[in-house]
């Protein structure tokens, strides 16, 4: 293949095939490569030289130039924000579960002979014997095994059976008996006492020391 101005021109302008362009490349390098005389003197040759090789110089910078990527930098204040913030999540959510354990509650007395003495911020109970207790004061719902006394810190509307109601007073003590055999709470208040049977009495004031 013939190194002509024809050539010189279609690699200057990025037209040249792949073998062209490595022909007209080692003519440029090479002052002893043989190739047909063009018709352009020293000095436009070795204008033109300059000129690729600028050009090609001038490609080699840019792709060694480090890209630098910026690192956002926030002002102090809204960092400070940011962890404001994170700090009321943390202690709403705290918050939200000291609630949830308030007012859904279970406690437990089957490893003790003795009573239980517990006092929430709605309500104390005294658990007998061997006695569970399952208490949420949102939903009304107490579930026991054993015994408990239960003495209201504001009013509870408790839930029996279906859609029924029974509002446990503050001020009030309540017997909350064993479970029946069919599954239903029992809540009698302290005043009632005396309408159980006389057995009954006696072992209600004997389990929670009543005289």
């Amino acid at each position: 293949m013939n190194i002509d101005q024809k050539l010189i021109e279609k690699y200057h302008l990025g037209q040249c095939s792949p073998t062209e362009r490595l022909l007209v490349e080692q003519w440029l390098l090479d002052d002893t490569f043989e190739t047909k005389p063009l018709p352009i003197s020293t000095a436009q040759k070795n204008k033109l030289e300059s000129d690729i090789w600028a050009d090609i110089n001038t490609y080699i910078e840019k792709s060694e130039t480090p890209v630098q990527i910026r690192s956002k930098k926030y002002p102090l204040k809204y960092v400070g924000i940011a962890a404001s913030l994170l700090v009321l999540l943390g202690f709403g959510f705290h918050q939200f579960n000291n609630m949830q354990e308030k007012t859904d509650a279970t406690f437990d007395n089957r490893t003790n002979a003795s009573l239980k003495y517990i006092n929430q911020d709605n309500y104390k109970i005294v658990l007998g014997k061997n006695a569970t207790a399952q208490i949420n004061t949102d939903t009304g719902e107490i579930k026991t095994t054993g015994n408990m006394l239960f003495i209201p810190k504001k009013n509870i509307a408790f839930s029996l059976s279906g859609d029924k109601k029974k509002e446990l007073k503050t001020g009030e003590t309540y017997f909350v008996l064993q479970p029946q055999k069919n599954g239903n709470q029992v809540i009698i208040a302290k005043s009632e006492l005396t309408f159980l049977a006389p057995t009954l009495q006696h072992e209600l004031k004997l389990q929670f020391n009543i005289i």
